[in-house]
């Protein structure tokens, strides 16, 4: 389990949870199915999924975006990155704690 830092932020849709990686985290997303976050990546690890999504990315093959529509197109979900929203108003700030795992295996090799 590890701690996220959780804003909320009214919107005009309403009120939306997102989970902020902070301005530094280069190569790290948090992946949702629909509200709730489900995967996290981060190709700095020896995970063998994250591996495979840097190879794919540092190769010019796939952006991590054409990786999550691909996911989705083979496996039916509907993953997608958190869509920060434009106008927003900040309503909280908490530390929440997700045990969230890595994307799995078999849905890249199958890309």
């Amino acid at each position: 389990m590890a701690k996220y830092l959780q804003v909320s932020f009214y919107t005009w849709r309403g009120i939306i949870k997102v989970i902020d990686l902070g301005d530094f985290s280069y190569g790290e997303w948090i992946v949702y199915n629909d509200s709730a976050p489900r995967y996290i990546v981060d190709v700095h690890t020896e995970n063998e999924s994250d591996r495979i999504i840097n190879s794919m990315i540092n190769k010019g093959i796939e952006t991590f975006d054409s990786i999550i529509s691909k996911i989705n197109i083979k496996q039916g979900n509907k993953l997608h990155l958190a869509n920060m929203p434009l106008f927003r108003f900040v309503k909280k700030e908490e530390y929440v704690e997700l045990d969230l795992p890595p994307l799995p295996v078999g849905w890249l090799k199958n890309l």
